[in-house]
């Protein structure tokens, strides 16, 4: 039933939601070229790496454009809180890690939720602190964070780069993997941390959005960066819940999963923050062009397929 439910949560995460003007009819692409990489449904190796005894969990999150997005748009900072939450109550110790601009909204959103979760700031492109943070942290997990492409480079979605202001945390997840530690990477556009290992193979089947010509790089968006486990989703943060619906149901606690009543509310508490819609640049109550209500909408969705996996067997007498 794990496997089966997981599978229908990695589908129903993946729901492409695009408004035109932004890439679209890629993201089955970016799913399919993961999960042929995968011995099981995404979301369950995710739980299954997450559900183990209490360890030092680091999040890295935050995706600041000057001008445009000053202290980051709201898709990574509601799922590092959500997730970071529900890690906590199972016993694990969780560090959240930013850039510092973003830092504050998502310190706001920790004490919204009463968390004992510090929010650390990344020192710019500082080796030797990504290095101290790898030897401190058992697992790392990325949600919407950029890794660099074939030439170290980071680039958004239109191939815009990103190194004049992004911290660029290659060096972390090259570090922890170096020690034989695991991470989890949770993208929707392939130019993340954790789409390494697709890279090659989504140059190749979506030229149109790898881009090379305007990378000048042999992956041109796309991150050459590996993790351990890969989640692909619409967006990272409906990614980063269906990872908890997954962990829900292999702990058999339906209380782990988001709600969309706080899903609805974040996006609201977010727009107070700061945070941004990544699709427009605007404080609106959106996320990568879907609308609150829509992302709840999901959410419930995904409490269901918790819900129904969780309930003892219907025996049909008719």
């Amino acid at each position: 039933m794990l496997t089966v439910a997981c599978d229908n949560i990695d589908k129903l995460v993946c729901v492409e939601m695009r408004r035109k003007g932004l890439p679209v009819g890629f993201k089955t692409v970016l799913y399919d070229k993961a999960r042929d990489r995968s011995d099981r449904p995404l979301v369950q190796a995710a739980a299954e790496l997450l559900s183990v005894s209490p360890a030092r969990i680091g999040i890295v999150t935050g995706a600041a454009v000057p001008d445009h997005m000053p202290v980051g748009e709201n898709d990574g900072p509601f799922g590092a809180t959500v997730l970071g939450e529900a890690l906590t109550r199972i016993g694990h110790d969780v560090s959240i890690y930013t850039d510092a601009v973003c830092a504050r909204p998502i310190e706001r959103l920790v004490e919204r939720r009463e968390l004992a979760v510090p929010v650390v700031s990344l020192r710019f492109n500082d080796h030797s602190e990504q290095e101290r943070i790898a030897e401190e942290r058992d697992i790392l997990v990325a949600i919407e964070r950029l890794g660099g492409n074939a030439n170290g480079s980071l680039h958004g979605i239109n191939a815009n780069c990103r190194d004049a202001f992004r911290c660029n945390v290659d060096h972390l997840f090259r570090t922890h993997a170096g020690l034989g530690r695991a991470s989890l990477a949770i993208g929707d556009g392939g130019n993340e941390i954790g789409f390494g290992k697709t890279s090659e193979d989504l140059v190749a089947a979506v030229p149109e959005l790898a881009q090379v010509d305007k990378t000048g790089s042999a992956s041109g968006i796309f991150s050459t960066v590996e993790t351990s486990v890969l989640v692909v989703a619409n967006t990272s943060n409906l990614g980063a819940y269906g990872v908890l619906a997954a962990l829900a149901i292999l702990r058999d606690d339906l209380s782990l999963c988001h709600s969309p009543e706080e899903e609805t509310a974040l996006h609201h508490v977010g727009v107070g923050l700061g945070l941004t819609d990544g699709a427009t640049g605007r404080r609106i109550p959106v996320c990568d062009g879907v609308p609150a209500e829509a992302n709840a909408a999901i959410v419930l969705l995904l409490r269901n397929i918790v819900d129904r996996a969780l309930a003892p067997p219907l025996v049909r007498e008719f």
